[in-house]
């Protein structure tokens, strides 16, 4: 695998380290130049790389130019951005009802498109708020072999876990029963007993 690596654009070293113990290549910094790899992933710091999948990246990369994941599903072109870059977007693409990708997983072979789609993506960048724009651009530029890979791919690096705190507690399934009056029970659940007897009480009020 000495001919596959990754590109981290900035610093993280919890991704270094785990590259190199896979026998991967790692170098940071910049995105510029051409692939340092004959298969390289760039990747931004702090992204959650999907480690099992690097084996299909690097397979698909025998057949495509570049690899990425599809971006939030059901967000386009046209829902990012401000609007003089939607529009400087949309003379490139033509029409921004078109899904976007996640940038920030994006591997690379070392051919003629692929270092082309790299200096695109570089030279948007530099006049780019909106980088997912930016590559939307390189790669109409550039017109790669593009694999859109599942945004599956980075769904460990969006999920949300719901607190403890704000988790539900199920109910106890015991049933106590409670006096609401003289003579009178019903049965509820191990805890509910005041609700229970407010209610009662409540409803005897109005008759």
């Amino acid at each position: 695998m000495s001919d596959c690596g990754i590109v981290v654009r900035g610093t993280d070293d919890a991704l270094a380290a785990r590259a190199q113990q896979m026998g991967l290549g790692v170098t940071a910094g910049d995105w510029g130049g051409p692939p340092p790899f004959e298969k390289t992933l760039y990747a931004q710091p702090g992204i959650r790389v999907p480690w099992d999948m690097l084996p299909a990246a690097w397979h698909f990369l025998d057949r495509w130019d570049a690899v990425v994941p599809l971006g939030q599903y059901g967000v386009t072109a046209a829902d990012v951005g401000s609007p003089e870059e939607r529009e400087r977007t949309a003379a490139v693409i033509r029409d921004l009802r078109v899904p976007l990708y996640a940038h920030e997983l994006l591997f690379v072979r070392d051919n003629d498109l692929g270092r082309a789609l790299m200096a695109a993506f570089v030279e948007e960048l530099e006049a780019s708020d909106e980088p997912r724009l930016a590559f939307l651009r390189a790669f109409y530029r550039a017109k790669p072999r593009l694999c859109a890979a599942p945004a599956a791919w980075l769904s460990a690096a969006h999920k949300r876990a719901v607190p403890a705190g704000r988790r539900r507690a199920r109910k106890t399934s015991v049933l106590v029963e409670v006096e609401i009056a003289p003579g009178r029970t019903v049965k509820c659940h191990r805890g509910d007993e005041d609700k229970v007897r407010a209610q009662f009480a409540r409803q005897g009020r109005r008759r």
